[in-house]
C-alpha cells in the first residue's frame, strides 16, 4: 500500500499527544534522504524517523537507532541551526494530501520567539523534506528543484514556498452529497476505483476498493454505467468509510499466505477472504515492522545478486560443458567407421597407388557389397593412410572411456552448483545467505583468496520447523549446511527422511517420537520435500524416502551430499495452500 492521506491522518492524531509540547534535543541525518530528530516531552523521549527516500518515503517514531556520518551533512547543520532546542507547537496536515506541517518554535536571531515549520512531503519519487519560516519562505530543503525539473515549482533557499499542485481533487472529509454527485457526473468516464483517487486527495486503490465493496459495486465498473441506485450505494459506502477513517484507526500488515503484501490504517473488509491481517497496537510499531521487513528483504535480494550471477554464470558454464562432452561421445560412437576404412584400405592394399584423393572399394561387410568411397592422403602410402584410420578409431575408443568420467564428474558439479542455487531461492535471512556464501567460498568454484572473516566458522541458523496435522515435527533444511545437519545430527533410526528424486532440494525429516508415522503425515512432508526443492512448478514429482538409518554421508563429500539405499518413491504435486495449511514454529530446535 502506498503511504496515503489516511495513514498520514492517524499518524499525526497519533503524533499529536506524544510530541506537541515536546522539545527537539537532537537532530540527525544518518542517511542522504532520512531525517531523526530525538523530542523530549516530559520524563519520555521519541525518535522521530522522516524519510524522504524515493522508493519509501515514510515517517513515523522508531525505536531502531542508525549510526550517524562523523561530519553532518550540510541540510542538517541548517536544521540544528534552526530547530534545535526548539519546541513542537503543532502538528497538521496539508488538506487530505501527503503533506505533513510540523510547526516549531524557537528562538531567531534577535531572540524573538518565531514559528518555523518542517514540511514533509510523502509523493513516491518527489518526495522531500523543506523548512519554510513564518512567511512560508524556504530556508532549506533535502532535495533542491530548479526551474530545469520544473517551472511550476521550485525548491529552492529563498523562494516561496507552494503546493504541490492539487490537480482538481478534493479532502476526502466534510463532502456534501450533492458535492458528491457532482463529482460523480465530472469522472463518468473513470472506473469506480479510479475515481477516488482521481476526485480526492490522499485516497489509495485500497481504500477505493474497500468503499467499492462496501457498495457492493466492482471496483473496475464504469462510473457512467452505474445506475442512480448504485450511486447511492457508492455514495453512502464513501460517508461509512469516511466517518470510520475520522474516528478510528486499526494498524494491520496484511499477509498473504506467510507473505507481507500491504499495509492499513483501515480494516479492509475486501482482504478478509484471503489473507490474514497482523494487528499492532499503534500506527508506528505497524510501520516500523512493515519497512524493517521491506528494508531487510531488499537487501537481502541486494546482497543476494552477486553471489546468484555467479552461481548462475558457473551453472550455465558447466551445462555447456556437458552439452560438448556428449556432442563428444556421440561423435566416438561414430568411430567404428574408422576402423572399417582401415580393414578395406588393408585388404585392398595392392590395388591402391600412393597419390589417389579417394579409393573406391567393396564393402565386404555388407551383404549387399555396396561400394564406399575413402578419401586418401595422397602424401601417404596405402599402407599410412590405414594406420591412419586405425589411429582415430583407438583414439576415439580411449577418448570414450575418459569421457564417461567427465560427464558424471561435471554432472556432479551441475547439481550442487544447482543445489546453491535453489538454497539461494529458499532462503530469506541474511544468516541463511551468509551461509550459502561461506560454502561457495570454500568450494572449488572459488578461486580468490580467503580473508580472515570468510575462515571463520559460521554460526549455523536454523531449519524451517513445521507441524503436521497429526502432531508430528517436520524439519526442512533451506540450505546445505542445514542439510547436512538435518541429515547427519537431528534424525533417529526410526525417523524418516525425504528428497525430491534426482534434482536439487531440501532435506526433510519427520521425527517419529516413538510413533508409527502415519501415510497423511508422510504426504505432508512430500509436499514440503517438492515443494521446496527445484521441481517447486511441476506437477507428480517423485519424493524418495526411507528410515533414517539407511542414510549415510560418505566421507569428504560436499556439503548437503549423501547416499542412501532401501527407499521408497512416493508422487506429488506440490501446492502453497498445502505448505501454508502447516503450523509452522518460528524458533527451530
Amino acid at each position: 500500500m502506498a503511504y496515503d492521506g489516511v495513514t498520514l491522518y492517524h499518524l499525526i492524531e497519533e503524533f499529536k499527544p506524544l510530541l506537541i509540547g515536546g522539545r527537539i534535543r537532537k537532530i540527525y541525518q544518518p542517511e542522504i534522504d532520512e531525517i531523526r530528530l530525538l523530542v523530549n516531552l516530559g520524563n519520555q523521549k521519541h525518535h522521530v524517523l522522516l524519510s524522504a527516500n524515493a522508493s519509501n518515503p515514510r515517517a513515523y517514531m522508531t525505536e531502531k537507532i542508525k549510526e550517524n556520518p562523523s561530519a553532518p551533512p550540510s541540510f542538517c547543520m541548517v536544521l540544528r541551526k534552526y530547530l534545535l532546542n526548539g519546541t513542537i507547537v503543532d502538528l497538521t496536515q496539508h488538506e487530505t494530501d501527503r503533506i505533513m506541517e510540523i510547526s516549531i518554535s524557537s528562538k531567531n536571531d534577535f531572540n524573538e520567539t518565531v514559528i518555523r515549520k518542517l514540511l514533509v512531503e510523502i509523493m513516491g519519487r518527489n518526495s522531500n523534506i523543506i523548512l519554510v519560516d513564518e512567511s512560508m519562505k524556504i530556508l532549506d530543503s533535502m532535495k533542491k528543484v530548479g526551474s530545469t525539473s520544473s517551472r511550476y515549482r521550485q525548491i529552492l533557499p529563498g523562494r516561496d514556498y507552494i503546493y504541490p499542485p492539487e490537480n482538481n481533487r478534493h479532502g476526502f472529509f466534510n463532502i456534501e452529497t450533492e458535492q458528491f454527485n457532482a463529482l460523480l457526473t465530472n469522472y463518468g468516464e473513470a472506473t469506480v476505483e479510479k475515481f477516488f483517487i482521481q476526485a480526492f486527495l490522499g485516497i489509495s486503490p485500497n481504500i477505493g476498493k474497500e468503499i467499492a465493496f462496501r457498495s457492493g459495486i466492482d471496483p473496475n465498473c464504469c462510473i457512467a454505467s452505474l445506475t442512480k441506485k448504485q450511486k447511492q450505494y457508492l455514495g453512502t459506502g464513501f460517508i461509512q468509510v469516511i466517518t470510520e477513517i475520522a474516528q478510528k484507526f486499526k494498524p494491520i500488515i496484511i499477509y498473504l499466505g506467510r507473505k507481507m503484501v500491504d499495509f492499513s490504517t483501515v480494516d479492509l473488509h475486501y482482504l478478509r477472504a484471503d489473507h490474514r491481517y497482523e494487528s499492532y497496537p499503534s500506527i508506528s510499531e505497524m510501520l516500523e515492522a512493515y519497512y524493517f521487513k521491506r528494508d531487510k528483504a531488499l537487501r537481502f535480494k541486494t546482497r543476494a545478486a552477486n553471489l546468484r550471477q555467479q552461481l548462475d554464470l558457473l551453472v550455465k558454464k558447466n551445462i555447456k560443458k556437458l552439452d560438448n562432452l556428449h556432442q563428444d561421445v556421440d561423435a566416438s560412437h561414430k568411430s567404428e567407421k574408422f576402423k572399417l576404412y582401415g580393414d578395406l584400405i588393408t585388404a585392398n592394399i595392392y590395388a591402391i597407388e600412393k597419390g589417389q584423393e579417394i579409393a573406391t572399394l567393396v564393402n565386404y561387410y555388407d551383404p549387399d557389397c555396396q561400394t564406399l568411397d575413402i578419401p586418401l592422403k595422397v602424401n601417404r602410402t596405402p599402407a599410412q593412410n590405414a594406420q591412419h584410420y586405425y589411429k582415430k578409431y583407438n583414439k576415439s575408443k580411449i577418448a570414450l572411456k575418459h569421457l564417461t568420467g567427465y560427464i558424471l564428474e561435471t554432472e556432479e558439479k551441475v547439481y550442487y552448483l544447482e543445489s546453491l542455487v535453489n538454497s539461494l531461492d529458499q532462503s530469506t535471512e541474511l544468516a541463511e545467505l551468509d551461509e550459502i556464501r561461506h560454502e561457495f567460498l570454500h568450494s572449488e568454484f572459488n578461486k580468490k583468496a580467503l580473508s580472515k572473516e570468510d575462515k571463520k566458522k559460521q554460526t549455523p541458523s536454523k531449519p524451517l520447523h513445521f507441524v503436521s496435522s497429526e502432531g508430528f515435527h517436520i524439519f526442512v533444511g533451506k540450505n546445505n549446511y542445514q542439510n547436512d545437519f538435518i541429515s547427519t545430527k537431528m534424525g533417529k533410526s526410526e525417523d524418516c527422511w525425504l528428497h525430491v528424486k534426482d534434482a536439487p532440494g531440501s532435506h526433510v525429516l519427520i521425527v517419529a517420537g516413538g510413533r508409527f508415522i502415519t501415510e497423511k503425515t508422510l504426504l505432508e512432508a512430500g509436499n514440503l520435500a517438492a515443494w521446496y526443492s527445484k521441481s517447486r512448478g511441476s506437477s507428480n514429482v517423485p519424493v524418495d524416502y526411507l528410515e533414517f538409518k539407511y542414510l549415510k554421508k560418505p566421507s569428504k563429500a560436499k556439503p548437503g551430499m549423501v547416499i542412501f539405499t532401501n527407499q521408497n518413491t512416493m508422487y506429488v504435486t506440490p501446492t502453497q495452500d498445502g505448505v501454508e495449511a502447516m503450523e509452522m514454529i518460528t524458533d527451530a530446535i
